[in-house]
């Protein structure tokens, strides 16, 4: 599956109606069977690992297209669903507190999960220290979901937001990730002007340079940084850059945000944590150095700082954002009226319709009946014939 386009997602506040809640939770369960009896279980999670794939099943099940919600409401009927069908398939944590309680939802797995349970753990505390840490784009993260299979597969989709300006983003993780290069599967959002992206391809060198200071230890960090706010000062007094003081150019031609004078008070206001620096010393590569206790945004960044503009280790500050399909949302409209009001009769129809095929098929175990689904489109265009018409009523 292919990825393109760019999802704006304003945050929307108010909720799901009971009506709507309860059959989104239906038509999620049978989509989910189908899908496992089509692709198997594997395939079946990796899909939700691509963020239009994502925003295409919510808009399926009636959800808002262009809201936060497509992604914490769809989060949380996927969870409903797959926790009352024996698929192999749990969906952890989610919005709020409930982010927090993944590694006690891992320990309570099945015993017929063949998961790693600690390695899950620690790769759920990763995920959500690179989006708040080594990826700082402006977004807070306060969603954390784990699609997890019974054979150890594993999506994670996780959310940020930016209050102020109404905005959330959404961050995909498949279990095939680097961690620490290139390692998203896709991100939905606004793009922004910058961001840092520590794990970018372009930003390897910045990487291993910042292992190399952090080795060096606090007091080394402590200098470097008062080296850096020594030169925002006199930024924030003359028109020069920081990196004309740091290169002794004339004309400075290198991007980062940090060397114009609206971001000269961030600097000044850097203050590395010193226990957490501490604590990094026996970091052996990059994750190792993210999973350390303590060690947040401000510390991070103040690295980045000192890796590129003493060590001259270059840091990709391009925003990775990379996508926003409405279509799916003709399929049953949304829950706010866009781009038309969800019809219950027209929802139950469809949930007749994919009941008796997943009942068929697990039946007589006859994959035939999924012949129907993929001719659904051309069947479209016989919408006014009677259900049973366009779709028989298996034998």
């Amino acid at each position: 599956m292919s990825i393109s386009g760019v999802a704006d997602l304003p945050l929307h506040d108010g909720s799901v109606p009971p009506w709507l809640f309860s059959r989104m939770v239906k038509l999620s369960r049978l989509i989910v069977m189908l899908m496992v009896e089509e692709f198997g279980l594997r395939d079946t999670i990796r899909r939700f690992s691509n963020p239009v794939f994502f925003q295409a099943f919510n808009n399926l099940i009636g959800m808002d297209w262009d809201s936060s919600g497509s992604t914490t409401i769809t989060t949380a009927v996927l969870r409903e669903a797959l926790d009352s069908a024996d698929i192999g398939i749990r969906v952890l944590g989610g919005k709020g507190k409930r982010a927090q309680q993944v590694p006690r939802e891992i320990d309570e797995l099945p015993d017929r999960f063949n998961v790693d349970r600690e390695r899950l753990k620690t790769v759920s505390r990763l995920v959500a220290k690179v989006d708040s840490v080594a990826l700082q784009d402006g977004y807070q993260i306060y969603h954390h979901a784990v699609i997890v299979g019974e054979d150890g597969t594993w999506t994670i989709v996780q959310q940020g937001m930016k209050p102020e300006q109404k905005l959330a983003r959404r961050y995909h993780w498949w279990c095939e990730t680097t961690f620490t290069i290139d390692p998203h599967s896709g991100i939905s959002g606004l793009r922004e002007k910058h961001a840092l992206n520590l794990v970018s391809s372009r930003s390897m060198s910045a990487q291993r340079t910042i292992l190399d200071i952090v080795r060096e230890g606090p007091a080394k960090i402590m200098r470097d940084m008062q080296l850096l706010r020594s030169l925002a000062k006199r930024l924030a007094s003359r028109s020069k850059t920081i990196l004309e003081y740091v290169t002794n150019r004339e004309e400075c031609t290198y991007y980062n945000p940090y060397l114009q004078p609206e971001k000269v008070q961030v600097l000044l206001k850097l203050r590395p944590n010193e226990r957490a620096l501490t604590m990094a010393r026996e970091a052996s590569d990059f994750k190792e150095l993210l999973l350390t206790p303590k060690l947040g945004p401000n510390t991070m960044l103040a690295l980045a700082l000192i890796a590129e503009l003493i060590y001259s280790s270059p840091v990709d500050w391009e925003d990775p954002v990379t996508h926003d399909p409405r279509r799916y949302a003709f399929a049953l409209g949304g829950k706010d009226g866009s781009p038309y009001p969800v019809d219950p009769k027209v929802y139950d129809d469809v949930l007749r319709v994919l009941e008796s095929v997943v009942e068929y098929v697990r039946k007589n175990n006859d994959r035939g009946m999924l012949k129907y689904l993929r001719h659904l489109a051309k069947t479209a265009r016989k919408i006014n014939l009677p259900l049973d018409k366009v779709f028989p009523t298996p034998p």
